[in-house]
């Protein structure tokens, strides 16, 4: 009983008791028999202020380790709406960073339409190139499609979500594979993003812990590190400056893709940053009062890069809630 205790003791009781009136009756009484007990086991017995604080902690303190806690808050109800939640905000930034490029892109990026797009989408009837000819600067605003279509499914639902999530990849696929011009370029890694949309829900919503076999993500490595290097050499081809320029960064970026199957977040967030850095390199370096480089070379090799390194991002934030959800029951 707490008449045997010293003072201090009961005090020290009588304090945690007025702290633990959130709990009821029957658990305050076992809380404190509890703590009755400890008192009584230690060397003095209780009978120094001083010793109980240092050996039990301050009353209010104890008193919040017996507080009921609630399981972590997660949006259970759809898996899908989380899955285009962490996919859209990102697709959206890279489609209005791909704006910002077409928008004020140095003008001698419009050569590579006929140098090298051409080369590399084949002869597709050049459509986007002639549509430019034709209405000037104006298809610039072209950009804005993705941007449009990456926010649309968060504030729609069910087969009107899906549809426009498809249409939105479908249009911008046309555009990148029968442009036939420099501008359709430029919406290759967001494009790439907007299926994503569209696939990743649907194959993650297999099974609560679904995640990339490891022969998707070493298939992914290898495509972008022989994106990374066709980029490079391409880039390589009328830069002016030192080649290690463009060999470093190209260099980590590549390294770090190859790291993809491994699963290490911290990889796959170096991964999108660096993708990042490469293109704000890029355009520093396409300005006529730099070295007047191919912008689309870097902005593709860090696009790709932001591209791979979000989907892998995104992944494991899918799995971490499969677990979160798992560990409730």
């Amino acid at each position: 009983m707490s008449q045997n205790l010293p003072r201090a003791a009961r005090n020290y009781l009588e304090q945690l008791r007025r702290a633990l009136d959130f709990l009821s009756e029957n658990e305050r009484k076992q809380v404190l028999e509890q703590t009755r007990e400890e008192i009584r086991s230690l060397p003095g017995g209780g009978r120094r202020k001083r010793e109980l604080m240092n050996l039990l902690g301050d009353p209010a303190m104890r008193a919040l380790k017996f507080e009921r806690t609630e399981p972590e808050e997660l949006e259970v109800s759809s898996g899908n709406y989380f899955l285009t939640r962490i996919l859209a905000w990102p697709i959206f930034a890279l489609s209005l960073l791909t704006i910002v490029v077409v928008l004020f892109s140095p003008p001698q990026d419009a050569e590579v339409g006929q140098q090298a797009a051409l080369s590399v989408l084949g002869h597709w009837g050049g459509w986007l190139s002639d549509l430019e000819t034709l209405v000037g600067s104006q298809l610039i605003w072209l950009a804005f499609v993705p941007a449009v279509f990456s926010l649309l499914p968060l504030w729609t639902h069910g087969a009107t979500s899906m549809v426009l999530r498809v249409l939105g990849a479908v249009l911008m696929s046309v555009v990148c594979l029968s442009g036939g011009s420099a501008l359709a370029l430029y919406f290759i890694p967001v494009t790439i993003l907007l299926w994503a949309q569209v696939f990743t829900p649907l194959l993650m919503m297999r099974g609560s812990m679904a995640r990339p076999d490891p022969g998707w993500m070493i298939t992914a490595a290898i495509l972008l590190a022989a994106a990374i290097i066709f980029a490079a050499v391409a880039g390589l081809n009328d830069f002016a400056g030192s080649g290690w320029m463009i060999i470093a960064p190209c260099a980590v970026l590549v390294v770090l893709g190859i790291l993809l199957p491994f699963r290490w977040r911290i990889a796959h967030i170096a991964l999108v940053v660096a993708g990042l850095l490469v293109i704000v390199a890029g355009y520093v370096a396409s300005l006529p009062d730099a070295y007047g480089a191919t912008l689309i070379w870097p902005w593709l090799a860090g696009g790709l890069s932001f591209a791979a390194g979000h989907l892998a991002v995104a992944a494991d934030m899918w799995h971490d809630r499969a677990r979160k959800l798992l560990a409730l029951f």
